[in-house]
């Protein structure tokens, strides 16, 4: 039979994992992030609110759905907007560096945007409003709708392409060290492309950022010459 002091830890335990007086959508979708899309489940989110399983169900039918809640909060707290009077292509800098940074902050979210098949309604706003403001620039509707897309399309690619690299192997490396192993393999099986691969080589240990930033600026400078909205 349980002693008293059995009794008391028993009952603490049940005091802390009390539910909260309010537990509301917002606090799922908050807790989402900072618990991190990636490690997002029922479960770990339950102990980060202290909160029984029952308790998020009364909320949210399912996991899904408290990514897709967390999604539109994320791009909510976005900060893309650039100064009045900044051109066309600082606007786009702007916006794509935080898209970057977002992903950064909350483990998870550029993989939960690859996989969702709603987009978020703060999501469909930013994307109208960003098409908008290039609008003003001078581009043309179609050409603004291209830009936008492609540039957002482009750092969630690069940046979930480097995540990867990241990633631990089977040795308790990275995927990163195994990849600039195999291309050093490869340069010294084709000496006479050696030259190129090392190229490849330089831009794998060179980092993330930089080789997103250099993508960017490529697909920039395109814009310019074959639109030339400042021209219009």
């Amino acid at each position: 039979m349980p002693n008293s002091s059995d009794a008391s830890k028993t009952e603490s335990r049940r005091r802390g994992r009390g539910r909260p007086a309010r537990l509301s959508r917002e606090q799922i979708a908050g807790a989402a992030l900072e618990v991190g899309l990636d490690k997002a489940t029922v479960t770990a989110l339950a102990a980060h609110l202290g909160v029984d399983h029952s308790s998020l169900y009364r909320h949210v039918r399912n996991r899904d759905a408290i990514v897709a809640l967390a999604a539109e909060m994320a791009i909510a707290e976005l900060d893309w907007r650039s100064p009045t009077g900044a051109d066309w292509r600082v606007e786009l800098i702007k916006l794509t560096d935080a898209i970057w940074e977002l992903y950064q902050r909350h483990p998870g979210l550029a993989e939960a945007f690859r996989t969702m098949e709603i987009m978020p309604q703060s999501g469909i706003r930013a994307f109208a409003e960003a098409v908008s403001r290039l609008q003003a620039h001078g581009f043309l509707l179609e050409d603004a709708v291209l830009a936008i897309d492609t540039l957002v399309d482009l750092v969630g690619d690069c940046f979930l392409g480097w995540h990867a690299l990241g990633q631990a192997d089977r040795q308790q490396g990275t995927r990163m060290e195994a990849m600039v192993a195999q291309w050093r393999r490869e340069a010294c099986a084709l000496p006479d492309h050696a030259e190129q691969i090392g190229g490849m080589i330089t831009v794998m240990q060179g980092g993330a950022r930089p080789w997103w930033e250099r993508k960017r600026d490529l697909v920039l400078d395109g814009l310019q010459q074959r639109y030339s909205p400042t021209t219009r």
